[in-house]
């Protein structure tokens, strides 16, 4: 029965088929801004730091006092997003997804046109800039292999040169508080 009705219904969207044309060829869409490496940053880079970097340092910092392989129950459902997604991404999967974050944001610290909370350029010109924000990506692959292997060990040993990563840049060029005129200017 059901070979007939397919069969009958076959035959009937047959000539509304063919009077088809084919679709014209689709031009391809010109790359969305998002993909564009000449688009202007969004945000300074206090505001990066607070996004990304400080989270997902604690994240990585937090294995040393708790064990990312004890699993979390999930928050109750209903008091908004972040109560109830709280621990969907939990343990080793959240160490890891801090890790790569860390290890892909010195592209974004690097962005020309990148400006410090005062209005100044970050300093990519520099020789210590680039090469302490590479500190941070290289110290960052190793916590996410160690993270990879849930090392809990090796992830807290790696803390102290996630510290020191942090600690080039601060020491350096973070001399104000947020906005003040010496942010972003070299101690030496």
């Amino acid at each position: 029965m059901r070979l007939i009705l397919s069969t009958a219904l076959g035959l009937m969207l047959l000539p509304s088929l063919a009077d088809q044309r084919p679709a014209p060829a689709r031009r391809p869409s010109p790359a969305p801004a998002a993909l564009n490496a000449d688009a202007k940053p969004d945000g300074s880079l206090a505001e990066l730091m607070r996004a990304i970097m400080f989270p997902n340092s604690n994240i990585i910092f937090d294995v040393q006092t708790n064990d990312p392989g004890v699993e979390k129950k999930l928050g109750p459902v209903g008091g908004g997003a972040l109560a109830t997604f709280a621990n969907m991404y939990a343990g080793w999967d959240l160490v890891q997804q801090a890790a790569i974050a860390l290890a892909e944001a010195p592209d974004l610290i690097m962005k020309p046109g990148r400006l410090c909370s005062n209005g100044r350029p970050v300093p990519l010109d520099r020789e210590d800039f680039p090469r302490w924000a590479q500190g941070l990506r290289d110290v960052a692959r190793d916590i996410l292999r160690a993270a990879r292997d849930k090392n809990r060990e090796k992830v807290s040993e790696l803390t102290d040169q996630l510290i020191e990563a942090c600690l080039n840049c601060h020491v350096q060029y973070r001399n104000d508080p947020p906005g003040g005129p010496r942010r972003c200017v070299p101690k030496n």
